[in-house]
């Protein structure tokens, strides 16, 4: 059984359909990475899968839990978003906490876990991306590839099935990318599940399991990176591939 399953998922946005009709299979362990352009419905397709944006039809399975987008009730959602983890964009951060709040308050508010476990678990994550002498700063006292970092360090704090990426390096200045994607692909060592929603070729290439190329609101193709990187079958995903890399010295079709 896949960790995670997605099927005709659909979705309209403005009158337009952004999602028509995803299907997609992740197996347990596996790490996904979405491609795509601006408004292909990569990141919305990730949104729906933790209820965030909810899809208007179709079924969304994690970890053996299935729920239907258009008639969930809130305990459905509430399970299912347990067994997620989200790393955003621009970080999403609460401002006026520390880095050590910021980790521990999902462990003490929702999971009910006493404040010196919490402390404990959180400390142990800051320490494996080097960041144990943050915990009592402030984000705003940070770089953003450390903001980042305490993001992705908040999400496994909960211990999810999944984590789901979404551009998580794109808001960072291009010094500060590498320190991010390390981590990242340290996480993908630990054995979880991944979708990572990103431009980053070079990650894509070297960790991912299956590789998806999304284009108005559909998969085109998907397959290992060497078959959509690589070997792209479709001219989407080709042209693509090619606006992205065309300056790239590792990259020839």
């Amino acid at each position: 059984m896949p960790m995670v399953e997605l099927k005709q998922i659909k979705k309209r946005l403005g009158g337009e359909d952004v999602l028509n009709g995803v299907d997609l299979s992740v197996g347990e362990g596996d790490v996904v990475v979405i491609l795509g352009p601006s408004g292909s419905g990569k990141t919305t397709l990730l949104r729906t899968i933790n209820f965030l944006n909810p899809a208007d039809s179709g079924t969304v399975t994690v970890g053996g839990l299935t729920v239907d987008s258009a008639k969930h009730h809130h305990k459905e959602v509430l399970a299912l978003r347990r067994k997620t983890g989200m790393v955003f964009q621009n970080y999403g951060l609460f401002k006026n906490k520390t880095v050590l709040r910021n980790i521990t308050e999902g462990l003490t508010v929702v999971r009910k876990i006493k404040k010196e476990e919490a402390e404990k678990r959180a400390y142990e994550l800051l320490e494996k991306v080097n960041l144990a002498d943050k915990a009592g700063a402030y984000p705003a006292e940070l770089s953003g590839g450390q903001q980042q970092r305490v993001g992705i360090c908040r999400a496994l704090a909960l211990s999810p099935e999944v984590i789901l990426f979404d551009e998580p390096t794109s808001a960072l200045d291009p010094e500060l990318v590498g320190e991010v994607l390390k981590t990242m692909k340290a996480v993908a060592l630990t054995g979880i599940t991944m979708i990572v929603v990103t431009h980053e070729i070079s990650f894509a290439r070297e960790v991912a399991d299956k590789v998806v190329y999304m284009e108005g609101g559909v998969i085109v193709e998907e397959g290992t990176p060497r078959e959509v990187i690589d070997h792209p079958k479709d001219e989407r995903t080709l042209r693509f591939l090619r606006s992205i890399l065309e300056d790239s010295m590792d990259y020839m079709i």
